[in-house]
């Protein structure tokens, strides 16, 4: 399967681009949303940045998922991956495409474009219907465009500080009671027969390469390239990868393991993330889950001792568990005390 990547790039009056494939290219003289194929390691995000400014020469900015289609072209099977993205600058000067258009939305039908896009037209021309006589307000789209931009911020603080604190957080050692609580881990991924293993939030790969060490096949991903440097020096399989879009397919894992790693998400985004791990967990799959908690923020921690400081959504226990149960059956919950004045740790075990 190649993966590859598509950007459904806005200008500022709302129209969308899209590009002619030129003569001697596949699917040639159709139309598409430009972008092409991930090298290895990439994000579809790093990769449309890439794609961008060596085939149209212009700067954008992929700030949301928009879709996934897997479509074969005789015995070539790819995944088309979409990303919404906003035009930043440049000129436009095409080395791959031989014509390019700026296009409403409703025009988007009156061009012939190559199958494997053909999907993400009429998802765009649904949404325009959708929206036909009911016109969000300026307020909606304003607000839309802020939480965009927050997250946006949030991630790359995050990428930031962990690039900044991964050789320390390499060196340093094992507080007994994570060596507690993966042992049980272990334990529980051996009685359910798991052989696959996605760590999200991976880190240095210290967990990761415990569970290799002990039989497991596994994968770590991890938002800050400095984690996955580290990650691969100890030999794991790892990709920089942001857990907003897994680029896995569908049932692809025995289990997912992240600990400490979802309490970076705004509360506002949770789903979209509970919803990727469900997508790529095998029926029945197993998920373990770490947290702080035990109160309600929802920002920047303060008191972090990291630089730049990172963002904690943390919850009370009732809270998170009510979130949950929408997606996951809850096996255990047990939380461990921290100190006084403190979050305390919530283990939670899922099955998809």
């Amino acid at each position: 399967m190649i993966q590859v990547a598509a950007a459904i790039i806005e200008n500022e009056q709302g129209r969308i681009i899209i590009a002619r494939k030129r003569t001697g290219k596949p699917q040639a003289g159709m139309w598409e949303f430009p972008g092409g194929k991930l090298e290895a390691g990439e994000t579809p995000q790093e990769c449309l940045k890439r794609e961008l400014r060596e085939e149209m020469q212009i700067n954008i900015e992929p700030y949301a998922w928009f879709g996934t289609n897997d479509h074969h072209y005789g015995e070539k099977h790819i995944r088309l991956i979409a990303y919404k993205a906003r035009f930043i600058d440049g000129a436009i000067k095409l080395t791959d495409h031989d014509e390019f258009r700026w296009v409403d939305l409703h025009e988007l039908g009156e061009y012939t474009f190559a199958p494997a896009d053909v999907k993400f037209v009429e998802m765009l021309m649904a949404d325009k219907r959708a929206m036909k006589g009911d016109e969000p307000s300026g307020e909606i789209v304003a607000e839309t465009e802020e939480n965009n931009e927050e997250l946006l911020d949030v991630k790359s603080t995050l990428r930031q500080a962990y690039d900044n604190h991964a050789d320390l957080r390499n060196s340093a050692e094992m507080e007994g009671w994570k060596a507690d609580e993966r042992d049980h881990v272990l334990d529980v991924f051996r009685s359910h027969h798991v052989r696959s293993i996605l760590e999200i939030g991976a880190g240095p790969g210290r967990d990761s390469l415990f569970f290799k060490e002990h039989g497991f096949d596994i994968t770590a991903v991890d938002l800050s390239e400095e984690m996955v440097r580290l990650c691969k020096e100890k030999g794991l399989r790892a990709r920089v990868m942001d857990f907003y879009h897994l680029d896995f397919a569908d049932c692809s894992f025995d289990a997912v393991y992240a600990m400490n790693c979802l309490l970076h998400v705004p509360k506002a985004q949770l789903h979209v993330v509970l919803t990727e791990i469900k997508r790529i967990l095998k029926p029945s799959g197993i998920f373990y889950l770490g947290l702080y908690g035990g109160m309600s923020t929802d920002g920047i921690w303060e008191r972090d001792t990291y630089k730049p400081k990172r963002y904690f959504a943390m919850y009370p226990d009732e809270e998170i568990e009510r979130i949950i149960k929408d997606y996951f059956q809850i096996e255990d919950f047990h939380t461990r005390y921290m100190g006084e004045g403190n979050p305390h740790f919530q283990a939670i075990l899922l099955r998809n």
